[in-house]
């Protein structure tokens, strides 16, 4: 079976576009993906909470990720209820961020924008 195929954005960040800028030349990505929106409507009222964080903690979710991002609020408000939350609910949590790119590992695969907060010492030693 095939590897899957690596999106443009993160080839580029990862350095893989420029190790084969064949393979990657004509990868295209959203231009105008629309914003993530408002919560669904029903949610309660601790989904809603977990909603608003993720979206201030994840600028860069759109609404391609709606579900993805329901599901992390039904677990994360089952986390904050549900002290016996199980192994699999959770693991099942991990994977679902790691997918928004919300993880500290997988954070570093998200092209965040370009400019953004330089880095003072990058302007003598970049």
């Amino acid at each position: 079976m095939a590897n899957p195929r690596t999106p443009a954005a993160k080839a580029k960040v990862s350095g893989a576009a420029a190790k084969n800028p064949k393979r990657h030349k004509d990868r295209k990505t959203p231009k105008k993906a629309r914003p993530i929106g408002p919560p669904y409507k029903g949610m309660t009222k601790e989904q809603i909470a977990v909603w608003r964080e993720q979206v201030e903690n994840m600028p860069w979710l759109h609404a391609g990720h709606r579900l993805l991002l329901r599901q992390v609020c039904i677990l994360g408000a089952r986390m904050e209820t549900d002290p016996e939350m199980g192994v699999s609910a959770m693991q099942a949590l991990g994977s679902l961020l790691s997918k928004l790119g919300a993880t500290p590992v997988d954070e570093t695969k998200v092209n965040h924008g370009e400019g953004e907060d330089d880095d003072e010492d990058e302007k003598h030693f970049g």
